[in-house]
């Protein structure tokens, strides 16, 4: 089961080698434990465009999550949740 967010929350990214290693989400830091997929997506580009780079990747907290950098606006956020 997944969690969407709806609107998507905004986090703060560190990266190493272009790749997210840590970020903090809601006032906690969460450190990448392991990168499971990565993709680009250019969707609705007829109407407003949604570039980005996404993320699927489990935390040393134990979360799986998928988080992505929107390159239109130059900045990252959380997207879904998964339970």
């Amino acid at each position: 089961m997944t969690r969407l967010l709806l609107p998507a929350e905004r986090i703060t990214v560190d990266l190493e080698d272009g790749a997210p290693v840590r970020f903090v989400w809601r006032g906690r830091d969460h450190r990448v434990l392991y990168l499971v997929n990565r993709w680009r997506a250019d969707a609705e580009w007829w109407r407003v465009r949604q570039w980005r780079e996404h993320y699927k990747l489990i935390t040393d907290s134990g979360l799986l999550l998928v988080i992505y950098y929107d390159l239109s606006r130059e900045a990252w956020y959380v997207q879904r949740v998964y339970d």
